[in-house]
């Protein structure tokens, strides 16, 4: 699944997104510029950052950036009561583990049509979480530890995943909440190798990744399931980048939002190419002359 990304976006990137992305030409797009663009993170966590909030295009006003919180609250989705270990009587709110709507923060295209919390969505409710990478975390046997991989698009600095979103008014507050959720999909052969956690109920999965050149048509008019389906295919594991990055990332007592984070780490045991991963490593030839 896709939990952890990358979405630190220069005020100049934006602008080169504009030159792509031909919707995105409205007054909220300029007034953004000249406040100074949401920089983003260099990582974010959907559980360590609790739910944090980050930039979406959507198709409800795709000439505007928004701001949404990452796991989508179903607009059904209530408070439930819980016991504490004290035996107090307190609410849950949907964010709340404990709270049967906590785990929304990736939905499986396979069943976007058939799953309550979905099937509302996928028809308007679309949008695009501008990213410059995801990270996925290799487990080697043997190893308690694992190695985080940040992935990227080859010769392309910025990305979207494809997403859908909700609104939810918490009857608590009254605040209104708009909030996303990733769509995953099959994985390509790059991240059959590297999410290989053998706890995955879903086995190995990867974020449906969109190309700027194609944000206008994800956000554009009703879909059936058909047309998202078809739109959130694995992208081609030739066309992505994975580095192996620094362990521990996501370890609350780490600050992980550093630009280090996405410099290349050598692994000697799991060697220089994902295509070996998992493979016994060839020893060092001695230099016989």
């Amino acid at each position: 699944m896709c939990y952890s990304v990358s979405t630190r976006i220069s005020n100049q990137q934006w602008v080169d997104i504009q030159e792509i992305y031909r919707k995105m030409t409205g007054n909220e797009f300029q007034k953004m510029l000249d406040n100074g663009a949401p920089s983003g993170h260099y990582f974010v966590d959907v559980y360590k950052d609790n739910h944090p909030e980050l930039t979406v295009i959507s198709a409800d006003s795709a000439d505007e950036i928004q701001r949404m919180r990452w796991g989508v609250i179903p607009s059904f989705a209530k408070y439930i009561d819980v016991t504490t270990k004290e035996g107090k009587l307190v609410k849950a709110h949907p964010y709340d583990f404990r709270n049967k709507y906590s785990k929304t923060a990736n939905a499986m295209v396979e069943s976007l049509k058939d799953r309550p919390t979905w099937r509302r969505l996928y028809q308007s409710n679309r949008c695009v979480l501008p990213v410059t990478g995801f990270f996925e975390f290799y487990h080697l046997e043997g190893k308690k530890v694992t190695y985080p991989h940040y992935l990227a698009l080859k010769d392309v600095d910025i990305y979207g995943i494809a997403c859908i979103w909700d609104e939810w008014t918490d009857t608590e507050t009254g605040e209104i909440v708009k909030s996303f959720a990733v769509i995953t999909t099959a994985p390509n052969e790059m991240m059959r190798v590297i999410h290989n956690n053998p706890n995955a109920h879903s086995g190995p999965r990867m974020p449906a990744i969109l190309p700027v050149s194609e944000w206008s048509s994800w956000l554009d008019g009703q879909f059936t399931y058909e047309d998202v389906f078809s739109m959130c295919k694995p992208f081609p594991s030739d066309g992505m980048v994975a580095t192996p990055v620094r362990q521990g990332l996501k370890k609350r007592d780490v600050n992980a939002d550093i630009p280090k984070v996405i410099e290349r780490i050598y692994y000697t045991e799991l060697g220089s190419d994902w295509r070996n991963y998992g493979k016994p490593q060839e020893p060092l030839q001695k230099n016989l002359f």
